[in-house]
């Protein structure tokens, strides 16, 4: 579960009860009322008006700072600062969840151990609201929710572009996002709430790698390659990969519009192998790249964070790397050989496990794959399969496709 929660922030809103109500109408999680600047009595009125919208619209609102004001309106929801929470960790009995800010992972282990039930580390990305002050970045993310075992938020330059780089945070209990001048300054807050959410699901959603289908024209027999994907497409096929080592330019790029296309109307993205420059031209969904193509940060620069970016990765260390340079996953292979590149070496079932267990990004196994021999891939740890001559070098492909989907789920729910 992936939420977001809103921080206030007075200074950031031209109409303050007006950015409350249309958050409040937004589907965020809760509301922190943050406001520093205000002393006890001055929290407590504006409270008691912010109370009124977040009740009409069903939303929980966090009380930030002040005890006596949550106890006064009987709110059971608390957020403090570190050292105020360490404080009084011994007499927050009575609320319903007590959440508290930290900035190293000392802090996170401290906060579960005096009775935290989630924690806010930050901050994450650079931030008008720390200018000056170096962000912590997704490693310190990463780490403190491998320290803890409650509920960790992400806070800090949150905005729906943003978001995107968490997709390199694969941890159970990391729950969400904690966003304030982005939403606080929103003119429609919740469509921004959706772009965030959407956002984050569309770079997380290890569904998409289940079954990979990667064309090939050799088998095509007089057929236009589109009519062949979309037997591929009615089969179950969840991303598909163009790959065409031999078009100039402006064929690959008409070719890729036809597929692009077509891939649309079956809501699946597109992947263009090898060539950044066509992903770009058409607006696919990403690039696939090899070991000897451009550099993963050089295409991300290119492509921006939205996009999907793939590579090659034959044995733990080349995954590792692709990892630290911002691959979303990796394909390894020939898991059983292949005789649709010349060049691929068989990989064992270990080396494979190795990949899988040294990365969090999704690894799909791909190399000789057919309906006949993909049972044996149970047990790995694959988000998925990469099918060339198994999908389109059948006589039947789509239930050849259709086949493949039914076996390649039963691998990933461990039937």
């Amino acid at each position: 579960m992936f939420n977001v929660i809103s921080v206030t922030s007075r200074a950031d809103s031209r109409d303050f009860f007006k950015s409350i109500e249309d958050i409040a109408k937004s589907a965020v999680e809760a509301i922190i009322l943050r406001e520093k600047d205000l002393n006890e009595d001055e929290y407590f009125l504006l409270a008691k008006k912010v109370q009124k919208i977040c009740r009409k619209y069903g939303k929980k609102l966090v009380i930030h700072n002040f005890l006596d004001v949550a106890l006064k309106l009987e709110i059971p929801y608390i957020h403090l600062p570190f050292s105020k929470f360490i404080t009084l960790s011994g007499s927050l009995k009575g609320f319903m969840q007590v959440g508290t800010s930290v900035h190293s992972t000392d802090d996170a282990v401290l906060a579960e151990k005096k009775g935290a039930d989630y924690v806010i580390a930050g901050h994450i990305f650079a931030t008008d609201c720390k200018k000056g002050l170096e962000p912590r970045g997704i490693k310190f993310l990463n780490e403190t929710c491998s320290c803890v075992s409650i509920p960790v938020y992400a806070i800090g330059g949150i905005n729906d572009n943003s978001v995107l780089e968490l997709s390199k945070v694969q941890k159970d209990n990391f729950r969400g996002v904690c966003v304030m001048s982005s939403l606080m300054r929103s003119d429609n807050p919740q469509e921004l709430v959706k772009k965030i959410k959407d956002n984050y699901a569309m770079k997380n959603d290890r569904h998409k790698y289940l079954l990979y289908a990667v064309t090939d024209r050799h088998w095509l027999g007089g057929r236009a390659l589109e009519e062949d994907v979309e037997k591929a497409l009615r089969g179950g096929a969840t991303l598909v990969q163009l790959r065409e080592k031999e078009l100039e330019f402006d064929k690959f790029c008409e070719e890729a519009q036809k597929i692009h296309s077509l891939c649309r109307l079956y809501n699946v993205p597109l992947i263009i192998n090898d060539n950044v420059d066509v992903a770009k031209a058409v607006d696919a969904e990403g690039v696939h790249l090899g070991q000897g193509d451009m550099d993963i940060e050089k295409a991300r620069d290119i492509l921006g964070n939205s996009k999907i970016i793939g590579a090659t990765a034959r044995s733990r260390e080349q995954a590792v790397i692709a990892q630290e340079s911002g691959a979303d996953y990796v394909g390894s292979g020939a898991v059983f050989g292949t005789s649709t590149k010349s060049d691929a070496v068989k990989m064992s079932i270990e080396t494979l496990n190795e990949i899988c267990g040294s990365v969090n990004i999704p690894v799909t196994a791909i190399g000789g794959i057919t309906r006949d021999n993909i049972l044996k891939l149970k047990g790995t740890k694959i988000a998925g399969v990469a099918v060339v001559s198994g999908i389109f070098a059948e006589k039947d492909i789509y239930n050849s496709t259709l086949e493949l989907r039914r076996k390649i789920e039963e691998i990933i729910n461990g039937k």
